[in-house]
């Protein structure tokens, strides 16, 4: 089955190739072919919980026909667990990320591929046809990107996402770093809560944008939530939102820890039984919510022309606690002289509102409004604006100390 790849990523597969034929001999393998890998690594570790896991529980409603179709079928659902593991493994910025992890994330999609077009002819359906179409769209997102692979936060796609078991919500992967991640909650089903739950040893910050009606909760206390938000999260803290209008309103979040790698937004979650309403109804501009920042009116503010400034809304030291790291959440304007970063650690960027175009170590694509995309640690990136509304950015790291900031 062939898999569409853009030029770049065809080369890069093919010097891993050639490596592996010389008993992985790393000549030939340049910086730029190393930054190029990380981009698309990157863009594959984003979908442990998108399509290689979801692509499992689409095949687990659909028994196979009969015993060759079982082998096959065990191939694939090998071959997708061997890609989720991935995840937890380092991307390297030396000639290893192509020769081992870029390597690895192709060699095991086309086994995926391989796997479903053989159990297809074995015993062919309507809904393997279509399980392998989806698997094969949102993989093909990331090989033929360019190596700048963007996501937006404005659908849930159909088969790459993630059901959280305790909650019974539907969490869509955006960007997925070292240790933090950019995600969704897409609450656009029966369930149009966020149920209140907590993490061991996670931060979040919940995000939210106009139009939204509800109450948001943290620790012991609720408040009413009428205008876009931004509210950190602590460890071990009871947070949810009830949204109390008959619209859907999906809770853009991030979610970070220095303990176990960032995926603990499914794997360190406590689900709270407690009703809302017995907890203090307070005010928004009280104490208990002091830290939670009016995003929309942050974004406005930045919306009108003028030069790049950057403003930090939430500080990494709200979240920081018992070494789990902090998120930082930053705004931007980016004028006419651009925004670039210089990073040490691994940052997600959010188009807030405008358009533009983003380069990164001189791979270079357009942005607009809803998108999504990382910077890997050391390489360096820049923001340009284009059209006529200025360029406004979210920008958010998981940090314990303030280095590795933007220049």
């Amino acid at each position: 089955m062939a898999m569409r790849m853009d030029a770049a990523y065809a080369e890069l597969v093919d010097r891993a190739r050639r490596s592996h034929a010389a008993n992985r001999n790393p000549a030939g393998i340049t910086a730029t072919d190393i930054s190029r890998a990380r981009l698309y690594c990157y863009g594959f570790r984003g979908q442990v919980i998108g399509t290689f896991h979801a692509t499992r529980v689409a095949l687990d409603q659909h028994p196979p026909a009969n015993g060759e179709a079982a082998a096959w079928r065990q191939r694939t659902n090998d071959a997708l667990a061997d890609l989720a593991d991935l995840a937890m493994d380092t991307i390297s910025d030396d000639f290893r990320v192509v020769i081992s992890t870029l390597h690895h994330y192709h060699t095991g999609v086309l086994r995926v591929l391989e796997s479903l077009e053989r159990e297809s002819a074995t015993a062919g359906s309507i809904h393997l046809s279509r399980i392998t179409s989806l698997f094969q769209t949102t993989i093909e997102t990331i090989s033929n990107s360019g190596g700048l692979p963007c996501t937006q936060d404005t659908h849930a796609p159909e088969q790459a996402s993630f059901v959280v078991p305790s909650l019974g919500i539907v969490i869509v992967p955006l960007v997925y770093g070292d240790f933090h991640s950019w995600n969704l909650a897409w609450l656009g089903g029966d369930e149009r809560n966020v149920p209140t739950h907590q993490h061991e040893r996670g931060v979040e910050i919940h995000l939210g944008y106009e139009p939204t009606h509800g109450e948001t909760v943290l620790g012991e206390s609720r408040c009413r939530c009428d205008e876009g938000y931004a509210m950190p999260i602590r460890s071990q803290t009871r947070h949810g939102w009830v949204n109390t209008s008959e619209e859907p309103h999906h809770v853009p979040f991030i979610f970070g820890s220095l303990d176990h790698g960032g995926w603990g937004v499914y794997l360190d979650v406590e689900a709270r039984t407690e009703p809302v309403v017995t907890l203090e109804s307070v005010p928004r501009d009280g104490a208990a919510f002091a830290d939670m920042v009016y995003l929309e009116r942050e974004l406005d503010g930045l919306s009108t022309p003028g030069g790049t400034t950057r403003q930090i809304l939430i500080a990494h030291t709200v979240t920081d606690r018992d070494g789990t790291g902090g998120l930082e959440l930053a705004a931007s304007r980016v004028g006419p002289e651009r925004l670039v970063f210089h990073d040490v650690r691994y940052r997600i960027v959010s188009i807030a509102r405008g358009s533009g175009r983003v380069r990164i170590a001189g791979f270079e694509r357009a942005v607009e409004q809803h998108d999504h995309f990382g910077i890997p640690a050391g390489m360096p990136a820049e923001l340009i604006p284009t059209g006529d509304t200025p360029l406004v950015v979210l920008d958010t790291t998981i940090q314990t100390d303030h280095t590795g900031g933007a220049a």
